[in-house]
Order: C-alpha cells, then structure tokens, then sequence
C-alpha cells in the first residue's frame, strides 16, 4: 500500500501510555527515514507528525484520549490531513502526475491506522503495561 503510513498508532499508543520520550526518539528516528524515501519535497512528514503532535495534544486537553470515539475521530483527520499535505506539497513542486482527493485513499489510510491502534493499544495494555501510570518528570 503505497503511501500508508503504519508508524502513527505505535507513536499514539506510546504517547498515551506516557512514554514521551520513546515516542519523540522513535518519532525522529521514523521521521527522518520517511523523508529520505520520497519523491516530495523535504517537509511533509514534518508537517504531518506536527500536525499529528498538535491535535493530540490539544483535543486531549478537552477528551478522554483513550475514547475508541476520540481515536477514530483523530485518525480520520490525520488521513484527510495526510492527502492534503501530499496535493499541496506536489502541487508546489509541480509533479506530472495528478494528485486527486479520494475517499478510497483516505479511508484504507483510516481503516490501517484505526486497526492497528486497536491491536498495539491492546497488546501493549495486555502484555507491558497492566494499569495506567502516569509519567513522572524528572526533577531539576
């Protein structure tokens, strides 16, 4: 499935579980090797995973971010998101191929990351971490 991004859930499951820093490492780790892949101009991971990093973030603040609801609603936006970033960005460097919006597209990248947050978040919750425990930050 060419540009379907499987990373996004493990770095969700990881940030829900507060494992931050894992998840920043493992994200730049991940970033730095998806920009090198692609044909489009150096930026558009960054974006996405900002993007991704934003959101989080600030609809947590206001949700459960352990909500199935919450989750699917993030995901289908990280999908639409992602296909807009990609017609932008080969919209800007004017590509000879013709980037279209389709729901087919947005709704395989939906449905991968909704499965397989389901199945790590499960895997994780059964097999590493059996409760919730929140993070502490080191102290100064």
């Amino acid at each position: 499935m060419p540009g379907t991004d499987f990373f996004t859930p493990g770095l969700v499951v990881l940030v829900q579980f507060g494992f931050f820093n894992a998840a920043f490492w493992l994200g730049c780790f991940w970033l730095l090797l998806q920009e090198g892949t692609g044909n489009l101009a150096f930026g558009t991971i960054i974006l996405y995973y900002a993007g991704l990093a934003m959101l989080y973030s600030l609809a947590s603040i206001f949700f459960e971010s352990r909500n199935v609801l919450f989750m699917a609603l993030l995901f289908l936006f990280l999908a639409v998101y992602k296909k807009g970033l990609v017609m932008v960005m080969a919209g800007m460097q004017d590509l000879g191929q013709s980037v279209h919006m389709n729901a087919e597209s947005v709704l395989i990248q939906f449905a991968v990351h909704f499965i397989l947050w389901m199945l790590i978040y499960n895997f994780f919750n059964k097999y590493i971490m059996h409760e919730f425990v929140p993070r502490k930050k080191p102290a100064a």
